[in-house]
C-alpha cells in the first residue's frame, strides 16, 4: 500500500520548487508507483565491463541505489546510479539531467528513494544499457 502522507509531503515540497500543486502531486504519485528510468553515461570508463559482469547475476541479487553526487564535478543535481552485488559497489551511470533535476530536489527534502534493476539491454556487438525502477522507499 502507498504511504499517502509521504506522497503528500513529497508533493508539497515539490510545489515549493516552482511546480504547480497538480504537477507536483502527479510527479509524487508517479514516484510512489515506481518510475522506469534509463541510466545514462554507461559507456564511460569500465562501466561496460561492470554491466557485462552484472548479467551473470539474478536481478534480485543486484541492489541499485540512487545517490546525490556532491563532488561538484558535474552540474548541480546529478544523481549517480550505484549497483551493489554481494557487498561490492560500482557507479554504473547517472540519471538524465531532465529527471535528476526534480528528483534531486525530492532527495534533498529527505525523501528516501530505492531503486531496482529492471533490465540490462544491449550486448551482441552493441553497448550495454540499464533500465531501473525508482520508487519512494
Amino acid at each position: 500500500m502507498y504511504n499517502r502522507s509521504e506522497i503528500a509531503r513529497t508533493a508539497n515540497k515539490l510545489a515549493t520548487t516552482g511546480l504547480t500543486k497538480s504537477q507536483a502531486f502527479k510527479r509524487a504519485w508517479e514516484l510512489a508507483k515506481g518510475k522506469a528510468l534509463v541510466v545514462k553515461g554507461v559507456t564511460q570508463g569500465k562501466r561496460q565491463t561492470a554491466i557485462d559482469h552484472m548479467k551473470q547475476y539474478d536481478p534480485s541479487e543486484i541492489s541499485i541505489s540512487l545517490e546525490r553526487n556532491t563532488t561538484g564535478y558535474f552540474e548541480e543535481g546529478t544523481i549517480e546510479v550505484v549497483a551493489t552485488i554481494h557487498g561490492h559497489s560500482y557507479c554504473v551511470g547517472y540519471l538524465a539531467s531532465s529527471v535528476a533535476e526534480w528528483l534531486s530536489k525530492v532527495m534533498d527534502f529527505g525523501t528516501a528513494l530505492k531503486g531496482a534493476l529492471q533490465q540490462i539491454v544491449g550486448g551482441n556487438g552493441f553497448y550495454y544499457g540499464l533500465r531501473i525502477n525508482a520508487q519512494i522507499a
